[in-house]
């Protein structure tokens, strides 16, 4: 890592907790297509998550919000399902000071997500953190691709013009940002929040990212 200079990471689960993007999910979705079909709520939600798992979260409808109004026909726009869980956006709590701790230490910072840019744009609104970042990347709407992808990593280094091993990344999902940054080079490290996971390369907190980047610089 003495070589990394920009430091990337994931939004949800990794600088906000899963609240909103849940709520957006599983509570207003569900209650739009109860409210449709005359069904229980505990209904609606076994059905619309059954539709969810039949297209899987490596396709790119899964991130997308129109898709799935159109989907199940409901009388809504992405916007207003968003705004309506908006006050349940929060970030975790050591998230500023370690953003400024690194940017102190002179890393750059970005941000890759695979939800969508109105997600993601929403989120950075409420939680007032855009300034810390050079780039926000939506790897489903600026690349139509999702971080399962090398191509996504590659692509991103080239914007940002550094080689893979000059970057960290960190996230909560290890797949999409462990194992596939790591695949290319990048040192990436899986943020476990429930502390199960006891890998040299597991964190816990940012915080613990932060002490790991900071401690030689």
């Amino acid at each position: 890592m003495g070589d990394a200079h920009l430091v990337s990471l994931d939004m949800d689960g990794t600088i906000t907790d899963t609240s909103f993007v849940d709520s957006v999910w599983l509570e207003g979705i569900p209650r739009l297509f109860a409210a449709k079909n005359s069904l229980s709520f505990e209904q609606a939600k076994k059905n619309v998550k059954t539709e969810y798992d039949n297209v899987g979260r490596e396709r790119l409808e899964w991130y997308d919000l129109a898709y799935w109004i159109n989907k199940f026909g409901l009388e809504a726009s992405p916007r207003k399902v968003l705004h309506d869980f908006e006050n349940r956006i929060t970030m975790f709590p050591e998230v500023p000071k370690v953003l400024e701790k690194l940017k102190d230490k002179g890393f750059r910072l970005i941000i890759i997500s695979n939800a969508r840019r109105e997600f993601v744009d929403l989120e950075l609104e409420k939680t007032k953190i855009t300034h810390y970042f050079e780039h926000v990347f939506s790897s489903t709407s600026d690349f139509g691709l999702i971080k399962n992808s090398v191509c996504l990593y590659k692509k991103i280094c080239t914007i940002c013009k550094i080689a893979p091993n000059e970057m960290v990344h960190a996230g909560d999902d290890r797949l999409f940002d462990f194992e596939v940054p790591r695949s290319l080079g990048i040192s990436a490290f899986y943020l476990d929040r429930t502390r199960q996971c006891k890998e040299e390369a597991a964190i816990h907190t940012l915080e613990e990212l932060n002490q790991k980047l900071t401690a030689n610089r």
